[in-house]
């Protein structure tokens, strides 16, 4: 089983030019770092979408929270920056060298998943067990969770995951602000509830792949 997670920015048409260059910069430098990181190919399509493929699936949930959260923190543009994603764990029939020629279940899931996703959310597919479809409800709570973030609470979320659950002290060091101010957020933002069900997700789909 792999993950493919496809994203489509929202309202990109009517961003000023200055925001949607920032937007695909964001997108192009976080492809990078997911393919040095969970080993991934990915690649912007059509000017303002993305699709990722991860032969580890585990990871696909995370880089769904992170790039959201990278996205909606962006700081000097005219309205918050946002993304309808997509996740689908299936299969891969072809394996090209890019996404855009490759097929499988997967991709089927992810594409027919996003034309289903209200914008600016997170939702997930599949074709396995009923085990799946409570994770699709928990992704669901998850979702609910997120679109309820505030710029700045997007912005701790994302140094709280990319950072792997730092402490409080490390994640107020890296983002120039006070324990104290660091603890009230992960407060706010439901931290445990999102390390609780990253953690439960990527373990899950690990003990899948073995």
């Amino acid at each position: 089983m792999i993950a493919v997670l496809t994203g489509d920015l929202v309202d990109s048409t009517a961003m000023s030019l200055e925001d949607y260059q920032l937007a695909v910069d964001i997108m192009e430098k976080y492809l990078a770092k997911c393919q040095a990181r969970f080993n991934t190919q990915g690649e912007i399509y059509r000017g303002d979408s993305l699709q990722l493929i991860f032969k580890h699936p585990q990871h696909a949930m995370r880089a769904a929270i992170e790039l959201r959260s990278l996205l909606f923190s962006a700081e000097n543009t005219q309205q918050p920056l946002g993304i309808t994603l997509s996740i689908g764990l299936g299969e891969q029939l072809i394996d090209g060298d890019k996404p855009s020629v490759s097929q499988g279940s997967a991709f089927t899931l992810s594409g027919r998943g996003l034309d289903n996703t209200p914008r600016g959310h997170i939702s997930l597919h599949h074709e396995s067990t009923a085990f799946y479809d409570a994770l699709v409800l928990a992704t669901k709570f998850l979702d609910s969770v997120l679109y309820s973030h505030t710029q700045k609470q997007a912005q701790v979320l994302y140094h709280y995951l990319s950072m792997d659950f730092p402490t409080h002290t490390q994640l107020a060091k890296a983002i120039s602000t006070s324990q104290q101010n660091v603890t009230k957020h992960l407060a706010r933002i439901g931290a445990d509830l999102i390390k609780a069900y990253v953690v439960f997700f990527e373990e899950k789909l690990t003990k899948e792949g073995e």
